[in-house]
């Protein structure tokens, strides 16, 4: 798949560069950051970045582990964030995508994460022939829930002790989104 770039009014969603190394650090880094993240490591070195980066700069690995597209969030010339588009092959199977998302807590209650979203979530309406898209979260995490309102996404469920997440077994919110229900919504 060719490299894909996306804009918003305030907002380039584009392919990781090796590049960006230092704003992925300082994001991921950001106060917060990591606190309802799936076994993300803390702090979140340069080592890790470089593995990052480099799973993704190497489309045919990324493409074979299900991930469609990773996004990188970029303000006024800085990476704050990512979104990405999942498929493993159950969802193939069944004609739908995982979409998730991160932004540097620095610029967390700015509408900038639902900007990204919405801007994936049309895209991968548009592109693919899904049924339906889904998300994941952490009840706790309100943020993350409340973008996946915003995106026209319903809660289906909400997963008792369903995944561990940095060694603690937690609860998990599922929201989706069916092709009909969505209406092309410029970010």
């Amino acid at each position: 798949m060719e490299p894909i770039e996306l804009g918003t009014k305030r907002l380039l969603l584009r392919p990781f560069s090796l590049n960006d190394i230092d704003d992925l650090i300082e994001y991921a880094n950001s106060p917060g950051w990591e606190r309802y993240l799936v076994n993300v490591p803390y702090p979140y070195t340069r080592q890790v970045a470089e593995k990052f980066l480099a799973m993704f700069l190497d489309t045919a690995n990324w493409q074979q582990q299900g991930i469609l597209a990773n996004f990188a969030i970029q303000l006024e010339g800085k990476v704050v964030g990512e979104v990405y588009l999942n498929q493993q092959k159950y969802d193939r199977e069944n004609e739908r995508a995982e979409i998730g998302y991160s932004l540097s807590s620095l610029h967390w209650n700015k509408g900038l994460t639902t900007e990204a979203a919405r801007a994936v979530v049309n895209w991968a309406f548009q592109t693919y022939s899904f049924n339906r898209l889904y998300a994941t979260c952490d009840p706790r995490n309100v943020g993350s829930w409340r973008v996946m309102e915003k995106l026209g996404m319903k809660r289906e469920g909400w997963l008792r002790n369903h995944v561990v997440w940095n060694d603690e077994v937690r609860d998990q919110l599922y929201y989706g989104i069916l092709r009909e229900e969505w209406r092309f919504n410029p970010p």
